[in-house]
């Protein structure tokens, strides 16, 4: 599978010109889904913003998931658990190559379609549409219209890597796509390189990644992560208190983008429409899985922009010649590692 030079403009984030937005192509779904995995048992508990704070500084500081400051895991059940979710995704375009998107934490599917007046611009789902994609957006379990989940034993990495490995059985079967790709960003990404390892598909997008997490810290850190449902009731006080959100608009832009590149309209939009919170038990159940990357046969294509904080703790250029090395049995793997942009 090819990608057209709009796809990889739009993957970029990169504002494109004289792309139709594409919600007149969309429809909206519930896909049911039954996953049974083995959980990770975890020991932490979050109450209150001081039990965030606590939890962001033991994830943060320098020997985090050594002996001496080990991960919040007690183990691993004994045999897998089942889970039963809905998850909410849109379907967009008429293609029968489809791409299957995968958002990151503090975000929605949302992300890959903004809403706001100019957003068809930044608008990966349009340009994909129109050059001939169909496009599967979808909220991750526990996230905005899809079920909610425990932040601790649902909201964990193989649950979700469990769910996105359905997502591709429903493309194939369900939508009937010939070609599926599967496009991530963020935490999103390493979802779709783990779904990659163990199911086929025909290419592979990941935006927000360089394969290490060793530059993560800063990013949590200047989070400023505080429980959702203290920090927004109305909003989120359906939720857990085991789900963390960012502080402020202000937090989120130290995260995600990088003056010059980028227009605070734009920030302003994704901390208050599109940002969501993610549950804890994703952050430990990730770090502890050792993903398969050499499994992956699919062409494979890294997108970066210079300035990403939890990829490349800010300065990407040449970082990502060691990403090419995980995919030694990948049928291509190309990097990028110079767009403006955080």
């Amino acid at each position: 599978m090819h990608l057209s030079f709009a796809l990889y403009l739009a993957t970029a984030a990169w504002p494109l010109s004289g792309v139709v937005q594409a919600s007149e192509t969309c429809r909206h779904i519930n896909i049911p889904v039954s996953v049974s995995v083995p959980r990770f048992e975890l020991d932490t508990t979050i109450n209150n913003n001081w039990d965030a704070a606590t939890l962001t500084f033991n994830f943060t500081r320098r020997d985090a998931g050594s002996p001496t400051a080990p991960l919040p895991i007690s183990g691993v059940t004994s045999t897998p658990v089942e889970s039963k979710f809905t998850i909410s995704a849109k379907l967009c375009g008429t293609g029968k190559s489809i791409l299957i998107l995968t958002h990151g934490i503090l975000e929605s599917s949302l992300y890959w379609n903004p809403g706001f007046p100019g957003g068809e611009s930044y608008s990966l789902v349009s340009a994909a549409v129109a050059a001939g994609y169909s496009t599967l957006t979808y909220d991750r379990v526990g996230v905005a219209s899809s079920s909610p989940a425990n932040s601790l034993s649902e909201a964990q990495f193989g649950v979700e890597t469990a769910i996105l490995n359905q997502l591709v059985h429903y493309a194939k079967t369900t939508i009937s796509a010939s070609k599926v790709a599967l496009v991530g960003h963020s935490y999103g990404s390493y979802l779709s390189a783990a779904t990659a390892s163990q199911v086929a598909v025909d290419a592979v997008v990941l935006t927000g990644f360089s394969g290490t997490l060793q530059f993560f810290a800063p990013f949590l850190a200047g989070s400023n992560l505080r429980v959702a449902r203290i920090q927004d009731p109305l909003r989120w006080g359906h939720l857990d208190s085991g789900y963390l959100t960012s502080s402020d608009v202000y937090a989120e832009a130290y995260g995600f983008f990088a003056e010059p590149f980028f227009e605070h309209r734009v920030a302003e939009w994704n901390f208050n429409v599109d940002s969501q919170p993610f549950g804890v038990g994703g952050l430990p159940s990730l770090l502890a899985t050792e993903i398969p990357y050499g499994n992956i046969t699919a062409p494979v294509l890294v997108l970066q922009g210079q300035y990403d904080l939890p990829s490349c703790g800010g300065n990407c250029l040449g970082l990502l010649n060691s990403t090419s090395e995980l995919f030694s049995n990948a049928k291509v793997v190309e990097t990028v590692d110079d767009l403006p942009a955080g």
